[in-house]
């Protein structure tokens, strides 16, 4: 097996990846690992050779050095070139593996025939691909389904066969996506992808501040959309053609959707310059007008808002919607908590909201009806836009929504879903929260008590005047506005929680993920976690911190 990892003047980092495959449980003499140095001007080259010395390592690791070429693609491609391995697994130079790694991934190739394994992914300073790993996939192939598209990446372990015969190679030059490009092609020109889901094999790493990786550099929308262009392009051409119809909508979606339209969306967006901002929209904008309308509707919803938007082409309206997408989350809170035979059950409930300006306060995000459909109210400029409003039909999305609850590890970074089922209550957009539930409590105990009006009309809620019928009856628009909750309850055992074993020893934190039109949010069930002793078998153990590290009994905890 080949390990290939380019390098450009990463520093001391890259030896968190190169102890890591020295400590590797596959022997040092069924791998080898392969640097190849892409004109570091720092001490990067001179710190692997002083580790690979110190290690005694010099049989089982490479540094080849070549002149700047300003990107991955080349020193991969040299890299792939002098692999000897059966098979390849490309790393980055920041990241590193798990100690089972190599042995796992071996494995599975070996158990499932594949061209191609991925396995799991933790993400430090990144979000990491999980939905992909949920369950074992020994034979997945892109042409017939998507779940593919959650790992684009190259940190995957390549049979050499397979990359010789289809000469395989990464676009050399700065050329943005150059990974999508590959792995892409890759995935089209077999049907048999395995996966390893049930260990933690690859940690994908982003360091606060980190600079000497040239792609975070500034990225240039005319280039970048381009580089979209060539991806899209791939599923057009003779060995890797997907046939027109809604699946390859589907497959075109993920880049024109979350590639492009997705640079004109949100906070990231209005973090740019004005000018920017501008050329953004003249990039993408242009490639919207050349997609056909069947594209947008393989778009999830709130894209297909920011597609009607770009082929506009007017730069205030998106600025406005921008800033109000960049507001959207969600706010779960935990309704009960409760232990009986190790397991944690926890029910919770939570609503898609708004943020309003910087501070904590959020407002409901607002639906209305318009027959049998689900509308989001837009910003009015915004809603004006041919084409917007239409798109904002959130009917479908709704109906889709997934709500998860996560489990995220502390110490390692892994993330675990955890199945759950959920329902979706309207809530009248009016309804004032708790005050208001109390005034109907009032107002109904005092209907069934048939008091009279005298004093009916002095309890709060009850009275009516013409003022209040006034803003009773409203307008039909405002009778039909209402927001979203989402309500769910779920179990964690954490003797089978990851795929059936006992969680790995440290702290677990609790998550829920909410999923709705193509918004998807993780956030914490602040306080609640399990803790999985390190010098015990794992004891099914869970807590729920108070203030001032006081635990209370966690049936009565509260979010």
């Amino acid at each position: 097996m080949s390990i290939v990892v380019p390098t450009h003047n990463t520093g001391t980092t890259v030896l968190t990846g190169l102890r890591s495959f020295l400590g590797q449980t596959m022997p040092r003499t069924d791998f080898e690992v392969l640097y190849v140095d892409d004109g570091s001007t720092d001490d990067t080259v001179a710190l692997l050779e002083a580790e690979v010395a110190a290690q005694e390592a010099e049989s089982v690791v490479r540094v080849i050095r070549i002149a700047n070429s300003g990107w991955p693609g080349k020193p991969r491609n040299i890299g792939m070139d002098a692999a000897r391995g059966e098979f390849v697994h490309f790393v980055d130079d920041d990241d590193w593996l798990a100690p089972e790694a190599l042995e796992r991934l071996w494995a599975r190739a070996h158990e499932t025939g594949a061209d191609i394994v991925v396995g799991r992914m933790a993400g430090h300073g990144r979000r990491a691909p999980r939905a992909l790993f949920e369950k074992p996939l020994a034979a997945a192939d892109l042409r017939t389904g998507r779940e593919l598209l959650a790992s684009m990446t190259v940190h995957k372990l390549f049979r050499s066969s397979f990359l010789r015969e289809n000469e395989l190679r990464f676009a050399e030059g700065q050329v943005r996506l150059e990974d999508h490009m590959f792995t892409l092609r890759a995935y089209l020109l077999t049907s048999r992808v395995a996966t390893v889901h049930d260990y933690t094999c690859y940690h994908w790493v982003r360091h606060p501040g980190e600079d000497h990786n040239i792609s975070y550099g500034t990225i240039e929308p005319g280039p970048y959309v381009d580089s979209i262009r060539r991806v899209l392009a791939i599923l057009d051409a003779p060995d890797t053609r997907v046939a027109p119809g809604r699946h390859r909508y589907r497959l075109a979606a993920n880049w024109y959707g979350k590639k492009a339209l997705a640079r004109l969306s949100g906070q990231g967006f209005l973090d740019q310059p004005g000018p920017r901002r501008a050329e953004w929209l003249d990039a993408v904008g242009a490639l919207a007008a050349e997609m056909p309308p069947e594209a947008d509707a393989a778009l999830t919803t709130r894209l297909r808002i920011v597609a009607a938007l770009a082929r506009h082409r007017e730069l205030q309206p998106l600025v406005e919607h921008a800033q109000f997408e960049a507001g959207v989350d969600h706010r779960p809170r935990v309704r009960s908590a409760a232990r009986k035979d190790g397991r944690l059950t926890v029910r919770c409930e939570t609503r898609l909201v708004r943020r309003k300006g910087k501070g904590t306060s959020t407002a409901p995000l607002v639906f209305s009806r318009a027959g049998r459909r689900r509308l989001l109210r837009l910003p009015p400029r915004v809603a004006a836009v041919p084409g917007a409003r239409e798109a904002a039909d959130f009917t479908k999305a709704v109906q889709r929504s997934n709500v998860r609850g996560l489990l995220r590890h502390r110490e390692g970074g892994t993330v675990l879903s955890v199945p759950l089922d959920h329902r979706v209550v309207e809530v009248p957009a009016r309804d004032g929260g708790a005050a208001a539930e109390t005034v109907a409590r009032v107002a109904r105990a005092a209907r069934r008590m048939r008091l009279p009006a005298r004093l009916t009309s002095r309890l709060p809620g009850t009275a009516r005047t013409q003022e209040t019928r006034t803003k009773e009856e409203g307008t039909q628009e405002e009778a039909d506005s209402y927001s979203l909750s989402f309500e769910t309850e779920f179990t964690v055992d954490p003797s089978t929680a990851d795929n059936g074993k006992p969680l790995a020893p440290g702290t677990w934190d609790l998550q829920l993920q909410l999923g709705c039109g193509g918004w998807r949010f993780a956030r914490p069930l602040r306080g609640y976690s399990i803790e999985v002793p390190a010098d015990e078998p794992p004891r099914r153990r869970a807590r729920r911190e108070g203030p001032a590290g006081r635990r209370p009994a966690l049936a009565a905890g509260r979010g």
